[in-house]
């Protein structure tokens, strides 16, 4: 019997709430939970675990200066196709990054057969999850989820920035909670504008003081008659001697749309995602557009990835393994979204004897040709490498000398 036998380890995405978890309930405070219901939060999260979805992760074998895809070993499965029965890597890449970007951590149950050999990887629930400083061992962390121990080999855990004493991650949401509740504040501020009529308050006045009875009518007719987007643009209807004012909107309130804006790329910010892609078109041209897309995927994507190959490889291999395999994210994929730098990028390899055009065909899931398989280099015309260039000139000399002599 297994060690994890009896043990809950499938992830579960969606936290509960309780009855006064309303998210637009003032008094609350910003939680893991709910601090996705702020729409450039999900958006955020959502751009970067798709991103990071599409890059296939792989094991490769080291051959000297070459290396290949390892396809005979079982982890080589788990890293590209399955991590366990339930989940696709896609889907397991895309829990990795969400529970990075809000709780700052991801955990792994580790699964082997009797050999020592690694048949699944389990995400766990990271809420669940305490990490302390095993006192026998200090340079050892002991792991307890739900209450149950569990040996540090066991274990696959992956964060982003260490807190003081590395045990584990910070959480982006802690530590952006000031920024994420004035985001809060203001969505709700227009959700309550809108709620009341979606117009600039005003002030009711008279020459005499309202009775009871008067006073109690006109706030039941205003709540029933005169406030909510259906009775905006109503005339209103006083008696009494009643004269209504209209308020002038306020500096503040005028100003709340800047106030969205200044949310929003500041939580972008956050997350390392450019505005751009949040479908930000201001001051947005194509061109800067696509340099932004290029800055995401250098300073977000790539040191997201090397620090999951990075914890993979320590975790998941072996000492010997260590020295031939490794675990790489291939990249080709990031480069299908557009195809005129993807054949500026494939021609100026060809033209360099980098890639063959069969190489090429399989990086766009087409079948190779006869032939497909030299390399080229590039001077007055394509030569196959190992052949000498030829030389045009040459070429018309002894032409013309076997058209005169016939030799």
């Amino acid at each position: 019997m297994s060690f994890f036998d009896g043990l809950t380890i499938k992830a579960e995405l969606k936290e509960t709430e309780g009855p006064n978890d309303s998210f637009l309930n003032p008094s609350n405070k910003i939680t893991i939970t709910n601090a996705q219901k702020i729409a450039v939060v999900y958006s955020c999260v959502r751009i970067k675990m798709n991103a990071l979805s599409v890059i296939p992760l792989k094991l490769y074998k080291n051959n000297g200066v070459d290396k290949s895809e390892f396809v005979d070993n079982l982890l080589y499965n788990i890293l590209r196709y399955e991590p366990n029965k339930d989940l696709t890597s896609s889907t397991y890449k895309k829990i990795i990054s969400q529970d990075l970007d809000l709780r700052g951590n991801h955990y792994s149950q580790i699964v082997r057969n009797g050999l020592g050999q690694i048949v699944a990887l389990y995400p766990l629930r990271a809420d669940n999850m305490t990490v302390m400083w095993d006192i026998q061992s200090p340079n050892k962390k002991v792991y307890t989820y739900n209450g149950v121990r569990i040996r540090e080999d066991r274990i696959l855990h992956v964060y982003d920035i260490p807190d003081k004493e590395n045990l584990m991650g910070l959480s982006p949401i802690e530590y952006a909670k000031n920024s994420l509740e004035f985001a809060n504040n203001t969505s709700q501020h227009g959700n309550m504008l809108f709620k009341n009529g979606a117009m600039p308050t005003g002030i009711f006045r008279n020459e005499k003081a309202l009775t009871a009875e008067s006073h109690s009518r006109l706030k039941e007719q205003l709540g029933k008659n005169y406030t909510g987007l259906r009775n905006v643009g109503k005339p209103m209807l006083l008696d009494d001697g009643l004269d209504f004012k209209e308020l002038s909107i306020k500096n503040s309130d005028a100003e709340w749309l800047a106030s969205r804006k200044f949310n929003r790329e500041e939580i972008a910010s956050i997350f390392g995602v450019p505005v751009a892609m949040l479908n930000d078109s201001e001051n947005t041209s194509y061109g800067n557009l696509e340099q932004k897309y290029l800055e995401f995927k250098d300073n977000t994507i790539f040191p997201l990835t090397t620090n999951i190959e990075e914890r993979f490889r320590q975790k998941l291999l072996t000492y010997e393994e260590k020295r031939t395999l490794s675990i790489k994210f291939e990249y080709n994929n990031l480069m299908r979204v557009d195809a005129k730098t993807r054949m500026e990028y494939f021609k100026g390899r060809f033209e360099t004897a980098s890639i063959s055009p069969n190489e090429i065909r399989r990086f766009e899931n087409e079948n190779g040709f006869d032939g497909g398989d030299e390399y080229y280099y590039q001077s007055n015309n394509l030569t196959p490498v190992g052949q000498t260039p030829i030389d045009k000139g040459n070429l018309w000399l002894e032409l013309a000398v076997w058209l005169v002599v016939g030799k």
